[in-house]
């Protein structure tokens, strides 16, 4: 015991680091084991569209959406997820699907409108990339 001791004396900012990454790894399965959502990989979306009649929901900028989009997918970027929430409710109980360029504010809108109480909402998990890297298509307007 005295060993450890005297190596977190002599290496302090490596013993943080290692407390830090510890921190970081237990919010992270914490978050995980707490999410009320669905993260989905590609194959599952098309399971969940075709099976489940879900709304695929893309909340990137006007302009990424331009680039490309899934198929039929609803257009209500990051910023603007709030104040269309009632506009989600007219869909009902039909499953509701995030995505965005990399998952990061798919993620986002899922922990926001799970807070107010919206219970059948998944994420593509990865965002379009992986979608892309499942050589799944995009439609272009």
């Amino acid at each position: 015991m005295d060993l450890y001791i005297e190596f977190m004396g002599n290496h302090i900012i490596l013993f943080v680091a290692l407390l830090l990454i510890i921190i970081l790894l237990l919010q992270t399965v914490y978050s995980d084991a707490t999410r009320k959502y669905k993260l989905l990989s590609a194959p599952e979306v098309i399971g969940l569209i075709n099976r489940d009649n879900a709304v695929v929901i893309d909340t990137r900028t006007p302009s990424e959406f331009k680039e490309g989009h899934i198929a039929d997918a609803v257009h209500i970027p990051l910023s603007s997820i709030k104040d269309q929430a009632e506009k989600l409710k007219k869909y009902g109980e039909r499953p509701l699907l995030f995505y965005c360029k990399s998952g990061m504010r798919a993620d986002e809108a899922c922990k926001i409108l799970s807070k107010q109480g919206f219970t059948n909402i998944n994420a593509l998990n990865g965002g379009i990339q992986s979608w892309l890297d499942a050589n799944m298509p995009l439609v272009k307007k």
